[in-house]
């Protein structure tokens, strides 16, 4: 009896379930998350008779494009969803995530077609809490291809942010991606009206060490003229924007002079040294921008004496060997530098050494002595090198 009554009970079940069959194939049914015991694998539940989510797709781009995405997207395979279209003058990523949940809208998405050779695509559920990103390469001319590229990836997207929310973003991992893609680029410089002189370019960079060599003149007195000799600079500097300073000590061997009257004659040589500070100024930044600039600084000079006999000869004169003295000197100069390559520049300077105690070189007699050469106070000086 029992065997009898469970053989009724499996026919009436089996002719149940073949009289439901040409229903559900016959009936709108749409795609469902699967239930927890069907696995990530496994196919979307069809609903009997349950109505199709809503999505809400705002487009944003040419209005052309937005047509023609508009006839692809409801042609294809997006018949499990009800469409709703509205335009948008541009993508705001501010308003995706400040979306909320609205009435009867179950997803929606971002068609972004601003940029001809891509499309940019937004996803998120009613809440704002899950979101795709998804961007796609067009040809420019938005063809065919193009668009069943957009109805295919908007017809995915959207199952998977409704079937699956493991494979989206949160708010965080979205803001940080949508709102770096919506940043505007570094703007490019713009290009010079036809005639306009070519922008500069930046400024070349400076070493904090810098070495010269030059040579310089400088005027020295009534009797001997000038002076002149080559010398060398080392300078430590640092840079920013188009000023620059600098300390720097500089040496210079001036050659030997002759000094001679009847009574007696003198050979002179003078080595310099000096440490100075100063300031430079480009021009115009650039790698070939002319500097200007000025400097300040102070030193010693050595000149070394010689005594020799007068252009007469005269038997009174006493040879006396070579003696060495110093002077303080005080140096002013406005500078020049051009540099010719980004290695290799080209300075001037035109100054001005001061000797706070007059320097001069006098000739014992048997009344006293007599001046027989006094330097100038002011010497001004010419200089010319090539800096490293």
């Amino acid at each position: 009896m029992i065997t009898k009554r469970a053989g009724i009970g499996i026919g009436l079940s089996a002719a149940l379930a073949l009289s439901a069959a040409p229903a559900l194939a016959d009936g709108g049914g749409v795609v469902s998350s699967a239930p927890p015991s069907a696995g990530a694998g496994a196919p979307p539940v069809v609903a009997p008779g349950a109505p199709a989510p809503v999505v809400e797709l705002v487009l944003t781009g040419a209005a052309g494009d937005l047509a023609a995405v508009r006839e692809a997207l409801e042609s294809q395979a997006l018949s499990a969803f009800t469409l709703r279209f509205r335009t948008a003058p541009r993508f705001d990523a501010t308003a995706l995530f400040a979306t909320r949940a609205v009435p009867g809208v179950a997803l929606s998405c971002w068609i972004d077609l601003s940029d001809p050779r891509r499309a940019a695509l937004y996803f998120t559920d009613p809440v704002a809490d899950r979101f795709l990103v998804r961007s796609i390469e067009l040809s420019g001319r938005f063809d065919e291809l193009d668009r069943e590229s957009v109805a295919q990836v908007v017809e995915l997207s959207l199952r998977s942010l409704r079937e699956d929310a493991r494979s989206s973003l949160d708010r965080e991992q979205a803001r940080a991606l949508i709102l770096h893609e919506a940043a505007p680029p570094e703007a490019a410089p713009a290009e010079p009206p036809a005639g306009a002189p070519a922008p500069a370019a930046a400024a070349a960079p400076r070493r904090a060490l810098e070495l010269g060599a030059f040579y310089g003149v400088t005027a020295h007195s009534a009797e001997v003229g000038l002076t002149h000799g080559p010398g060398v600079r080392v300078a430590l500097g640092a840079s920013r924007g188009r000023h620059r300073l600098a300390v720097d000590a500089r040496f210079q061997y001036q050659f030997e002079r002759r000094y001679e009257e009847p009574r007696i004659g003198l050979d002179l040589r003078t080595m310099t040294l000096r440490a100075d500070a100063s300031w430079l100024h480009a021009v115009a930044p650039g790698v070939t921008s002319l500097e200007l600039g000025a400097r300040l600084g102070a030193g010693l000079d050595r000149v070394d004496a010689t005594p020799r006999p007068g252009s007469d000869g005269a038997a009174a004169f006493v040879p006396a060997g070579a003696s060495a003295s110093y002077a303080l000197v005080l140096a002013a100069g406005l500078v020049a530098r051009l540099p010719l390559t980004r290695e290799l520049s080209l300075f001037t300077e035109l100054f001005v050494d001061l000797d706070p105690a007059r320097v001069r070189y006098d000739l014992a007699l048997e009344q006293g002595t007599e001046t027989v050469l006094a330097r100038y106070r002011f010497r001004p000086g010419l200089l010319l090198g090539v800096e490293l």
